[in-house]
């Protein structure tokens, strides 16, 4: 049987997929959330919903746990808890224990690179290593955990940098379009936002490089702020607004609302927020395009400008000025994902 390819891109936030299926690429994302066993959630016929267990240890992937495991460390990709949600990723993908996988998971450009432009290679080898650990599934108390996916090989390649060859390779398996200029990304992370430049051969720029820790998760308290504050004006009352109901707006743009119709019947209704969130926003946007413009003066010597990452969407009407600029490009958030797994076939 062929070995599948399956890229990871790990982050703190979310985890992204992408993968090839029946010729064309797939993606997906789920919260990097997780508890211990002691978070046990169970199905209705009594069997474990997302339980894990690697090295010795049990884990719920699900992002309504009420003890969420603490993931933000300098070893994060080294962890059983990152190695147990890139796997909740490859099964959710549909990866069976009976596939052999060829995976690739990321490093953030800030760990994967050290302060001299060498690479961090300690750290990239314990990735790879880690994640050929097995990690098992657990149903019940009765039965075995069986494997989740037979990892044969293991690659660790740099966020932002793969973003790059998902612009640059049309599809899988293809070669590299041709670049006649440097290629700069701005990768909108959860804490981060890095400046990568690449010239025209794929080598980084490290003086046109950097990162300024700002990132989406700058937005949530203003967010919160100004979301109550308007919806209060509307004369909607808002207690506190929850995690959830955070993510929800910031991935729709709307807030989920229950209103009563005429014969007192309840019904849920999206609230149009978008302007609020382009509110909450414009600070952190405005530090970011500060730092962009001390790495890139000018952006006419690229042959493109690659906003990528969870915040390219998000916060895009923030950055209409830029998108009036030919080679200045808005991309999504699986940018570096399906980077990776185009990459990875080269």
């Amino acid at each position: 049987m062929k070995p599948i390819r399956r890229a990871v891109d790990n982050g703190y936030n979310y985890h992204k997929v992408a993968w090839v299926e029946k010729g064309e690429i797939r993606t997906l994302k789920y919260p990097a959330i997780l508890g211990s066993s002691s978070e046990a959630i169970t199905d209705m016929q009594g069997g474990y919903a997302n339980m894990y267990e690697t090295n010795g240890e049990r884990f719920v992937v699900d992002e309504h746990v009420s003890q969420p495991i603490p993931l933000r460390t300098g070893d994060y990709g080294l962890t059983d808890a990152n190695r147990v949600l890139v796997n909740h990723g490859l099964r959710e993908s549909g990866v069976t224990p009976d596939q052999q996988v060829i995976l690739v998971t990321s490093l953030p450009v800030r760990d994967f690179f050290n302060t001299d432009g060498s690479k961090n290679e300690d750290l990239i080898l314990g990735q790879k290593e880690s994640m050929l650990k097995p990690v098992k599934m657990v149903v019940n108390n009765r039965d075995e955990p069986q494997q989740v996916a037979n990892v044969i090989r293991s690659d660790v390649i740099s966020e932002a940098v793969a973003a790059a060859f998902d612009f640059l390779v049309p599809n899988v398996g293809e070669g590299l379009s041709d670049v006649f200029a440097p290629i700069g990304v701005l990768d909108f992370g959860g804490s981060t936002f890095d400046v990568v430049t690449l010239t025209k051969d794929m080598r980084i720029r490290q003086a046109s490089s950097g990162t300024l820790k700002r990132g989406t998760m700058d937005i949530v308290e203003p967010l919160k702020r100004k979301l109550a504050a308007y919806l209060e004006s509307k004369g909607i009352p808002v207690g506190g607004i929850p995690e959830w109901k955070i993510n929800q707006v910031m991935a729709s743009g709307t807030y989920p609302h229950y209103d009563k119709d005429d014969q007192g019947r309840s019904f849920q209704r999206q609230i149009p927020v978008q302007h609020i969130i382009d509110e909450a926003a414009s600070e952190t946007v405005s530090e970011i395009k500060a730092f962009v413009k001390q790495r890139i003066p000018n952006f006419s010597e690229y042959q493109a400008i690659l906003l990528v990452g969870g915040g390219s969407l998000l916060c895009r009407n923030l950055f209409k000025d830029w998108e009036q600029l030919p080679n200045f490009i808005v991309m999504d958030e699986f940018a570096n994902a399906r980077g990776m797994l185009k990459l990875s076939a080269l």
